[in-house]
């Protein structure tokens, strides 16, 4: 048995300073007036952190949690194709999940449960105990 995958896809600030995929600028990036120039990345960081502490309080090291970057297409298309073999995910549903991955989406098991906003930690920890059905989930943007 293999250890539950979540894939927690979410744009990063950082990726838009001008810096590049090889290179980041550390931290907030802040205007003249200190003010965040991409506040609308850091909603989104910040409502996705009560979930990824939740799932990592619950289940520690033996969850794979990762935080990814929807414009790192060669990273997600690597884990997305990795989690597609390891948890026999039919061609049906790796196609829907390759062609509605939006900007912010939740991937378990190689399967997209969540768009546009975060599940609350009790449903997905729902779907990763066997007790409630993967079923995509739209929300509006965080």
């Amino acid at each position: 048995m293999h250890r539950h995958s979540v894939i927690f896809v979410r744009e990063m600030e950082q990726q838009l300073t001008g810096s590049g995929c090889c290179g980041r600028l550390e931290g907030d990036f802040l205007g003249c007036a200190g003010e965040r120039v991409f506040p609308e990345r850091r909603a989104g960081m910040e409502a996705m952190g009560p979930l990824y502490r939740a799932l990592h309080a619950r289940y520690g090291d033996t969850i794979d949690l990762e935080v990814i970057d929807p414009r790192n297409a060669i990273a997600l298309g690597l884990l997305l194709l990795r989690d597609f073999r390891r948890f026999r995910v039919g061609f049906g549903e790796a196609w829907r999940t390759l062609t509605r991955l939006p900007v912010q989406a939740l991937v378990l098991d190689g399967r997209l449960v969540a768009r546009g906003a975060w599940p609350a930690a009790d449903e997905v920890i729902g779907v990763l105990e066997g007790s409630t059905p993967a079923r995509p989930r739209v929300g509006a943007p965080v």
